[in-house]
This record gives structure tokens, C-alpha cells and sequence, in this order.
């Protein structure tokens, strides 16, 4: 879906939620909890624990600041830059860590690389480029959800695109065409942080 349509869609939702809709308000968490809980994830590491609680928390602040959110970004662009303060709060209290260094220092990058991204290709090999898991999944984290469920859904699962067209109710065009940007974002996103680490030349 175009950037536009998922803000008129985001919109909506919250809308509905303000109107005291409870089935939005499950739809909210059903769309985003997933996405959310790597965003943080990959900033925090592997405390469970610790990421449950700032997810948590997070949801909390959404739903308490819900009447601010004025589409002029995206749903979870929004509930993402929630998530970095609460990120930002724990990082004061302790040592960081390589990879989440490396996501803090990158958020202002990545988020001008995901302005960017139906302007510029790039060569497919970057994808091929994953040498470290974490790296891929701190990638895939700073992805919009509908980029990064395509993603799994093409490279991981191995489906179709006829088939990824089925389950979201597109033509075969229109998928590619999501499936297209997201490659171009996953590609841009990892190169970024690869160099930054040093392990892209």
C-alpha cells in the first residue's frame, strides 16, 4: 500500500478507537505488537523481560496519546518514536551495546532512507549481503510492518508473489510493486548499518 493510503487507513482506525470502538482498539494491537516487540527487541537485545515491559509500556502511551496523532506520519512510525524514548530512558540507566548503538545513531538515516525509497533502486545482491543475523533482523525491525511481513513471506516462507497478492487482496502488479519497495528499503536500511559496523565494503 502507498505511504498515503496507510496514514488515510491509520486515520481511520484511530478514529474509531476514539469513538470507543473496542474491536479497533484490538485491531491497533493486532497490527503492531508484532512489528513493535522487534523494534525493540533488536535496540534492548535478548532481555525478554525488560523488552515485554517497554512494549507494554509503549502500547500504553499510545493509547493514552492517541488523540496527537495527526497522520502526518505513519501508525507505526509514530508508535515507533513512542518506543525510542522509552528505549532512550533504559539506555541512560545502563551500558550500551554494539547493535543497539548502531539502531540510535541510524534512526535519522533510516528514516530518510524510508522517505526515499521509490526514488533510488538498488542492485539485488545487497540483499544476499546478510552476514550476520542480527543485523537482518535489526533491519527488518526498522521496516514498516506491511514491508517487512512481505519480506518474510517472499524470502523466508518461500510463497509466491501470486500468493502474497491472494492474502493481501491485490492484483499481482500491486504486490510486486510493495514487494519492490520493500526490497529497495531492506537493501538501503542494511547497507547502512552494515557500513556503519564495518561489514559492508
Amino acid at each position: 500500500m502507498h505511504p498515503a493510503g496507510r496514514t488515510a487507513d491509520d486515520l481511520f482506525l484511530t478514529n474509531r478507537i476514539l469513538d470507543g470502538d473496542e474491536d479497533a482498539a484490538a485491531e491497533l494491537f493486532r497490527t503492531h505488537v508484532d512489528a513493535l516487540y522487534e523494534f525493540v527487541h533488536f535496540r534492548l537485545g535478548g532481555d525478554r523481560a525488560l523488552v515485554e515491559d517497554v512494549v507494554q509500556d509503549t502500547m500504553l502511551v499510545v493509547l493514552d496519546r492517541l488523540r496527537s496523532f495527526d497522520g502526518r506520519s505513519s501508525l507505526h512510525t509514530w508508535i515507533c518514536g513512542i518506543a525510542k524514548n522509552k528505549i532512550r530512558a533504559h539506555r541512560r540507566k545502563r551500558r550500551p551495546v554494539l547493535v543497539e548503538d548502531l539502531l540510535e545513531d541510524a534512526d535519522a538515516d533510516i528514516d530518510a532512507i524510508l522517505a526515499e525509497v521509490e526514488r533510488e533502486p538498488l542492485p539485488d545482491w545487497v540483499l544476499e549481503r546478510a552476514e550476520t543475523q542480527e543485523l537482518v533482523g535489526a533491519t527488518l525491525s526498522s521496516l514498516p510492518p506491511d514491508y517487512r511481513d512481505i519480506l518474510v513471506e517472499k524470502y523466508l516462507d518461500d510463497r509466491s508473489v501470486a500468493d502474497i497478492a491472494k492474502r493481501l487482496g491485490k492484483g499481482h502488479k500491486a504486490a510486486e510493486s510493495t514487494l519492490h519497495r520493500a526490497r529497495l528499503a531492506f537493501g538501503k536500511v542494511f547497507q547502512l548499518l552494515a557500513k556503519r559496523r564495518g561489514g559492508l565494503e
